[in-house]
């Protein structure tokens, strides 16, 4: 049976009835699009619906939770209460530079999968995924990535992961790769003027997609939807003479 569970967009959420329980959802965006905001409301969203959840970032805990009080989410008081666990990648990894093509050691993948199982997680976000996953060799791929997605699934876990937007034939590969295996793909963008959009690449299921989504980002709020503003209606056609009835008008 497909289950479904909330995203924790709430406009997200009303038009596509959330996102697929235990399976991946992936979210594109480049630098300053919103990609760890968003991973945020995944993240709370399972203290909403009494699920133990855990953030797998490059962010220091601290400053996460302080950007997190910013846009309204509890993130510190969820900590305390045991309801998130927070990782910091420089526990699996010494290297500074996370983004670069190569493959965490497997026992850095065990170590996690134990913090996870261990602590009865249902939801986990990883923001940025590409550590777990970028390999120079683009013939293993697919593999790679169907090894990748697999791994969480044996989790029994709702994943949502993160990767910035490609700029590289081998980045576009990864992320076509995964696009192909996760059932829920969308993009955030920012444009030069500074609108923000939410675009659905992919949801299983619906091949009627709808156009890009209107966002902003709010203090207190996080992102939320912005309402278009319609086109104003066209100037009334003036009349020409041949037009008016006169002979309606006037009675001799």
């Amino acid at each position: 049976m497909i289950d479904k569970t909330r995203l924790g967009l709430e406009f997200f959420d009303q038009r596509f009835g959330g996102i697929y329980r235990q399976r991946a959802t992936l979210c594109v965006g480049r630098h300053g699009s919103g990609k760890t905001l968003a991973a945020l409301h995944a993240l709370m969203q399972s203290v909403k619906e009494g699920e133990r959840g855990l953030m797998l970032s490059a962010w220091h805990s601290g400053v996460l939770c302080l950007v997190a009080e910013q846009y309204g989410f509890p993130l510190a008081e969820a900590v305390r209460d045991g309801q998130i666990i927070l990782l910091e990648y420089a526990r699996f990894s010494p290297e500074p530079e996370l983004e670069i093509s190569r493959v965490l050691p497997p026992g850095s993948f065990m170590e996690f999968e134990d913090v996870v199982v261990s602590n009865n997680v249902r939801r986990v976000v990883i923001d940025t995924v590409l550590p777990w996953i970028a390999i120079r060799q683009e013939d293993q791929l697919a593999k790679h990535v169907y090894s990748f997605l697999h791994a969480l699934e044996r989790m029994d876990v709702t994943a949502f992961l993160t990767m910035p937007r490609p700029v590289s034939p081998l980045a576009f590969a990864l992320k076509n790769r995964i696009e192909q295996q996760a059932p829920v793909v969308f993009t955030l963008d920012v444009d030069a003027q500074k609108r923000r959009h939410l675009l659905v690449n992919r949801y299983l299921g619906q091949a009627n997609l709808p156009p890009p989504l209107p966002i902003a980002i709010e203090p207190g709020r996080g992102i939320v939807p912005v309402a278009e503003t319609p086109p104003p209606p066209p100037p009334p056609v003036p009349a020409t003479p041949r037009d008016v009835k006169f002979a309606a008008a006037f009675r001799i």
